[in-house]
């Protein structure tokens, strides 16, 4: 294995390769926007808002091109959007609708600076498939513990964790089906004539070489900090939703968690 990277290589890495990402980030990565990852992403974004007053303001930390946070914005919710990718942020300010932009400010920014610059009051702080390129996402969730108040949440979308599958045989099951599911997209991505920047990952997706973001050494750090854990919601995302479902449904396997959590 490579040597592990400073945290400033995985800073500047990130921003090399989100460049690279930049327009054709959700066409490389459609397990974001399948139909079966639409149907957790509305179940989860219902979750959250069902107690949020109509002037509630959204912090996503890592909004990418915006699919996480045009939910919160379709619902009304004003919204700041940080990214450390000037290309990512400008796909999505180019991507979100006349009607929308009032309520979405969107920044070019490194998380740690920003939350230790930044004192707005935010009601729910969401965490967009980030803590997996962060050098240190501990630190990160402790300084987001630290500012939120009563009533004020947390939200974990679309990490990684590491696979347990105890049964051998559903476990090359689950091997296959992402064999085939790999290889369909490789397929559809050259046939649209879409790289997919095979080895550029390394060290901007940092905690996949630890296997991942452990949901339990979350629960710990938010607990300690003095949060309620609401929900914690493990499953397989796949590049195609069929794949997917089967994996869910029929498999039961899981390689990725969405957590929410709150200030009592």
């Amino acid at each position: 294995m490579p040597p592990l990277a400073s945290k400033e290589k995985v800073l500047e890495e990130n921003r090399r390769v989100h460049a690279l990402e930049n327009r054709h980030y959700l066409s490389r990565h459609p397990e974001q926007t399948n139909f079966f990852q639409k149907s957790i992403l509305e179940k989860t974004l219902n979750a959250v808002c069902q107690t949020l007053k109509p002037e509630a303001k959204i912090l996503d930390l890592g909004c990418g091109t915006g699919y996480l946070s045009l939910g919160f914005l379709s619902r009304g919710y004003c919204l700041t959007g940080l990214d450390l990718s000037q290309e990512m942020i400008a796909a999505f300010e180019d991507s979100l609708p006349v009607k929308l932009k009032p309520q979405a400010e969107l920044i070019v920014g490194d998380v740690e600076e920003f939350l230790s610059q930044n004192q707005d009051e935010f009601e729910v702080v969401v965490l967009s498939a980030i803590l997996h390129h962060l050098f240190d996402y501990e630190a990160v969730l402790r300084m987001i513990c630290a500012r939120l108040t009563s009533g004020q949440k947390l939200l974990v979308f679309f990490e990684p964790l590491k696979q347990d599958v105890q049964s051998p045989f559903r476990f090359a099951l689950h091997r296959a089906l992402s064999w085939l599911d790999e290889k369909l997209y490789r397929s559809e991505m050259k046939r649209r004539n879409i790289p997919v920047l095979d080895d550029e990952y390394h060290h901007s997706d940092y905690q996949r070489q630890f296997g991942g973001i452990d949901p339990n050494r979350v629960h710990t750090i938010l607990k300690a900090e003095g949060l309620e854990i609401v929900k914690t919601e493990k499953y397989c995302a796949r590049r195609f939703g069929i794949h997917a479902w089967l994996a869910n449904r029929i498999l039961r396997t899981q390689n990725t968690f969405n957590l929410l959590a709150m200030r009592p």
